[in-house]
């Protein structure tokens, strides 16, 4: 399977978002599509046109194993805090060295749970700028083979991006066990199917996996 990435939707000026509301609506649609609520749903499922603006926030992630998270598709604004183009990049990227193994162990449950997980970040201190806060969510999703090997996601910061490529700190996580949950799954409210303007995926060529 080839790389992907996903098209610059938030710029379109008619479908405009908050960039903490696509927090909101990926999780909505998520949510849609689960059959129980101890299960994720299939990543076959996914209808990128439902998200929207939110698009340059997802991303799309496939288990490896050996702590190995690959991007398999990213938002334009992954790619302005990585200053680069994800090519396959592994999740880890995104966080200082010295915080990949705490990463690891966070991430870890969201596949064998499964489990939501929400990251709180801040950027490692570059004595340029003050530090960049971020979010960052993941929720697990079903290959077709039914394992859960894969992962849907949203990146968000806040402030200016002007010294990229950034690293970040976790500053707090979360973790919600999908077993845990008792309330039934039911669709969200109406949400806006209008596609946007512009191509939702580009094919990347290439990519690595570490």
């Amino acid at each position: 399977m080839g790389n992907y990435y996903f098209g610059d939707a938030a710029r379109d000026k008619d479908d405009t978002l908050d960039h903490h509301m696509a927090f909101t609506r990926l999780r909505q649609h998520w949510n849609s599509l689960r059959d129980t609520v101890h299960q994720p749903p299939k990543a076959r499922d996914l209808q990128p046109h439902i998200l929207g603006a939110a698009l340059p926030f997802v991303f799309l992630v496939e288990n490896l194993g050996g702590e190995i998270l690959r991007l398999k598709l990213g938002g334009t604004h992954l790619c302005d805090v990585m200053g680069m183009e994800l090519r396959g990049m592994p999740l880890r990227c995104f966080f200082a060295y010295n915080e990949r193994p705490r990463f690891a162990a966070a991430v870890e449950p969201v596949f064998t749970g499964p489990a939501e997980l929400d990251i709180r970040l801040q950027s490692s201190y570059s004595g340029i700028e003050p530090p960049v806060l971020a979010r960052m969510i993941l929720l697990p999703l079903q290959s077709a083979s039914g394992m859960i090997d894969r992962a849907i996601g949203a990146f968000v910061t806040k402030g200016p991006l002007n010294h990229a490529p950034y690293r970040f700190e976790i500053e707090r996580t979360d973790l919600h066990p999908l077993h845990a949950e008792t309330a039934a799954v039911t669709p969200p409210p109406h949400m806006d199917m209008k596609p946007t303007k512009v191509p939702y995926l580009r094919v990347l060529s290439g990519g690595r996996a570490s």
